[in-house]
């Protein structure tokens, strides 16, 4: 019955597959609508953008592999769901629909689409100025105070109403014409919000617009694709053309074209990664652009504003050269001193112009020079020395002698106090800038392992003993030498002991053990603290990270240490990971080659 069956669909297919091919040139009727800048019209009415070239594209495959010359017929739709009311037709098999069209399960009920050429991610936006929510309660506040705007028949539309079904809040919402620009509609008032695509996004803020992107509501769909009927002879084909390597490194460059090659990077490597995390970092990097060339286009306005001083200057030379030789020529002391009243009015002008450039300018040197300083800071690695001067000053402070002087007793407080307020402000100071930019040396040096353990657990027992945490070494059988950076190294196990102190109770233990194998060394960090949820672990390696335990004495911490942890390791060429369940302690291990 199967075999019956699939010849059956076999018979039914060939006689399209031999009407496809039969002649030298088949119709391929384009059903589109604007949506920038994936097609649209150019001043001259060229339908150009990403899909247009696309097809032109899908046009040249067919000639060069099949010998068919696709006559590309493009046809503009009413609206947005005229596309879909094309496609709908039995008797339109020889159309394609074209408009940024996102596969969704919806159409999939009375269309096929061609494979996804892009990941298909959908943002929440709202005017500018509106506050970035975060709580439930925020996101309702939000949306009673707003309004939404959509483009009928659109996902967009669909996913105003999951919000609406999702929040219980019935908002108003504001619905423009196909020909209309969502994001448009957004920006023209401040009480708006909207769907829109993420590339369009990306491209309003790589140009500097101003817009709210919400972190709440982003929806990751299959892609955008290309829309056909049900009964269409050109899905197989247009498949084929985008599974062609050829094909992808020439739909790459198109896509390229209009977006950006660094943008279209990001997008087209979007699902690899978290993904607000990764919207959220591509932002901050857009801004950091823009911000530099808002201030490359500072320093050209500030060389015009010389140049035009100078001119300025020098024109005032002339106009006092040519009311010198008036006042020769004519001897009218009246003109003169009309002369000389209107030369005073320009210099007060041109003296208060420049020194508004003088204060301008005295701004932007500050400015830039609080930012050379911050980035300077490598704020975390201090507290560790900061922590040995404290613990001297503390055990001299008990071990004093009655008879020390007065005087002396009070310089020890002073220091102990003065090393304890750096250490605060250390702390507050965030290691953003070796990180960021990947400047650390990595030494390769022959060290002993037992050297580095013994000195760290030296280092913090005294820290330890203050909650009366038992702080126990074990070490290999032998000495155990391996090349690695020894700071480096000795940094690592010093942020896992700090931490495994800092956040255990009083009267626990803490334990540092090596395991030696032939060609690598095992370090293990112990406690019997509050341990790790599946949530926090992962996120445990990501820089400034606040996770759901807390210190149990007070201490402070900047959610630093354990990426710094992670960076150093890598730089080691080695592994670091975490076992741990919630209320049983945690055990950190780093694996290093010998």
């Amino acid at each position: 019955m199967h075999r019956l069956l699939s010849l059956v669909l076999f018979f039914c297919y060939l006689p399209l597959s031999i009407h496809a091919f039969q002649d030298d040139s088949e119709k391929l009727e384009v059903i589109w609508y604007t949506s920038f800048p994936f097609i649209y019209e150019d001043e001259q009415g060229n339908v150009v953008g990403v899909e247009a070239e696309m097809l032109s594209l899908f046009q040249d495959y067919m000639k060069n592999i099949n010998g068919v010359y696709v006559d590309l017929q493009f046809e503009k739709a009413k609206d947005f769901s005229d596309i879909l009311d094309n496609v709908k037709r039995k008797d339109k098999k020889y159309i394609v629909g074209s408009s940024a069209l996102s596969i969704t399960e919806k159409r999939k009920q009375f269309a096929e689409f061609t494979e996804s050429y892009l990941p298909d991610v959908t943002v929440l936006v709202s005017s500018a100025g509106t506050p970035i929510v975060n709580t439930s309660r925020e996101k309702v506040s939000m949306l009673q105070n707003l309004n939404a705007v959509t483009i009928k028949g659109t996902k967009y539309e669909a996913l105003l109403k999951d919000l609406r079904e999702e929040t219980g809040v019935n908002f108003e919402t504001i619905y423009l014409s196909s020909d209309q620009n969502i994001l448009e509609g957004v920006i023209s008032a401040n009480d708006r919000f909207g769907f829109i695509d993420l590339p369009i996004y990306l491209m309003l803020v790589q140009e500097g617009g101003e817009v709210t992107r919400q972190n709440f509501f982003t929806t990751q769909g299959d892609g955008y694709a290309f829309i056909l009927p049900t009964n269409s002879i050109w899905k197989n084909h247009l498949n084929e053309f985008l599974s062609d390597p050829n094909s992808q490194a020439a739909i790459s460059g198109i896509i390229s074209k209009y977006l950006g090659e660094e943008l279209y990077f990001f997008i087209d490597n979007l699902y690899r990664g978290e993904l607000g995390t990764s919207i959220l970092t591509k932002e901050k990097e857009m801004q950091l652009e823009l911000l530099r060339n808002v201030n490359l286009r500072l320093e050209q306005e500030q060389a015009v504003r010389r140049i035009l001083i100078v001119s300025t200057g020098i024109a005032i030379l002339l106009l006092v050269a040519i009311a010198y030789l008036y006042y020769r020529n004519q001897k009218t002391t009246n003109l003169l001193l009309g002369q000389k009243s209107q030369i005073e009015v320009q210099q007060q002008d041109i003296q208060q112009k420049n020194e508004q450039l003088m204060n301008r300018n005295a701004q932007l040197v500050a400015l830039n020079e609080e930012k050379n300083n911050l980035v300077r800071i490598l704020a975390h690695d201090i507290r560790s020395p900061l922590s040995q001067i404290i613990m001297v000053a503390d055990i001299l402070n008990h071990k004093i002698d009655e008879n020390l002087p007065e005087t002396d007793v009070k310089l020890l407080n002073q220091v102990t106090a003065s090393a304890e307020r750096i250490n605060k402000m250390v702390t507050k100071i965030l290691d953003v800038d070796g990180l960021e930019e990947n400047r650390v040396k990595v030494m390769n040096e022959r060290v002993d392992i037992r050297d580095v353990m013994r000195d760290v657990a030296q280092r913090y027992r005294p820290i330890a003993a203050k909650k009366n945490i038992d702080l126990s070494v074990e070490f290999c059988d032998d000495h155990y030498m391996i090349r690695t950076d020894h700071l480096l190294l000795l940094l690592v196990l010093e942020n896992l002991i700090s931490n495994a102190v800092k956040f255990s109770e009083q009267d626990t233990s803490v334990g540092l053990r090596a395991q030696c194998e032939y060609d690598s060394v095992l370090f293990k960090v112990s406690d019997e603290g509050p341990g790790f949820s599946e949530s926090d672990k992962k996120k445990l390696f990501n820089r400034f990270q606040k996770l759901s335990a807390k210190p149990t004495a007070g201490e402070s911490s900047t959610g630093l240490g354990l990426s710094i942890v992670k960076k150093y390791v890598q730089d080691l060429g080695g592994k670091v990971w975490v076992e741990s369940e919630l209320g049983k302690g945690s055990t950190f291990f780093v694996k290093l080659s010998a």
